[in-house]
């Protein structure tokens, strides 16, 4: 049989739950429900890179011909005949069509001023009537040479041609034959090293990495090495020694590193 509560039980619960709300809001005796708190990632991000030396396979020259003459077809024909020369010795050697460049290939006409007298003061500047010269013409090519065993010949064929200047060889490494790969991988696992070397010093270790940003492979080319061109006939030229060295490609990475 069911029995309905009483007053005063009904009193007692109310005053139960009452002590129970003071209990946990005026007093310091507070249950204990647990806690989540979000803290953030510690990370570490640090710079990576990495080296590969390799010997140069590949020679840069360039070479010009320039004329001064009355006329200006006198000009061009000059020039042009003498690069035409060029152009063919250096085919002679091997050396492809698409590894020859022209880089300038112009002509002009020199232009002087006759010096005007001018009856005032003060005297203002004033260049004169102008006067008409001779024609100059100038034309020049880049070589690339893909044999650099062969670089002395072609120094020897620019010298003895009717080139005005030769400028080279600038030694350089292929850059088909980079192993990229190759540097990335070195360039991340020097990120790592470094970074754990800062996380020892916290007592804490490296883990995933969060990001990651890739620089380009960037050689270091020996210095610019200019050959003037000999003076005299083609015997008179002497021959030198060339030494094509080696370059360094260098690859760098930005690595952020999750720690825990």
């Amino acid at each position: 049989m069911n029995q309905k509560p009483t007053l005063n039980s009904l009193i007692v619960a109310f005053l139960l739950v009452l002590g129970l709300i003071a209990l946990t809001r005026f007093t310091p005796l507070k249950p204990h429900w647990g806690s989540l708190e979000m803290r953030p990632t510690a990370t570490i991000t640090v710079t990576g890179e990495a080296k590969q030396e390799q010997a140069n396979q590949l020679a840069q020259f360039n070479a010009g011909v320039e004329s001064i003459e009355a006329t200006k077809e006198e000009a061009l024909n000059k020039t042009n005949e003498a690069m035409n020369e060029l152009i063919a010795a250096v085919k002679a050697l091997g050396i492809e069509e698409k590894d020859i460049q022209t880089e300038v290939a112009n002509v002009y006409q020199e232009t002087e001023y006759e010096q005007a007298e001018i009856m005032i003061y003060p005297p203002m500047p004033d260049r004169g009537s102008a006067v008409k010269g001779n024609w100059r013409a100038n034309n020049s090519v880049s070589i690339k040479l893909r044999q650099v065993n062969l670089a002395e010949d072609l120094l020897a064929v620019l010298n003895q041609s009717g080139a005005n200047y030769v400028d080279g060889p600038n030694f350089m490494i292929d850059d088909s034959m980079v192993d990229d790969e190759l540097l990335l991988s070195e360039a991340v696992a020097d990120a790592k090293a470094k970074a754990e070397s800062v996380a020892a010093g916290s007592k804490q270790k490296v883990g995933k990495i969060i990001s990651l940003n890739e620089g380009g492979v960037y050689p270091f080319y020996n210095a610019y090495e200019t050959m003037p061109m000999a003076m005299g006939s083609a015997k008179d030229v002497s021959r030198v020694e060339l030494e094509p060295g080696s370059s360094t490609s260098y690859k760098s990475v930005t690595v952020t590193f999750e720690l825990y």
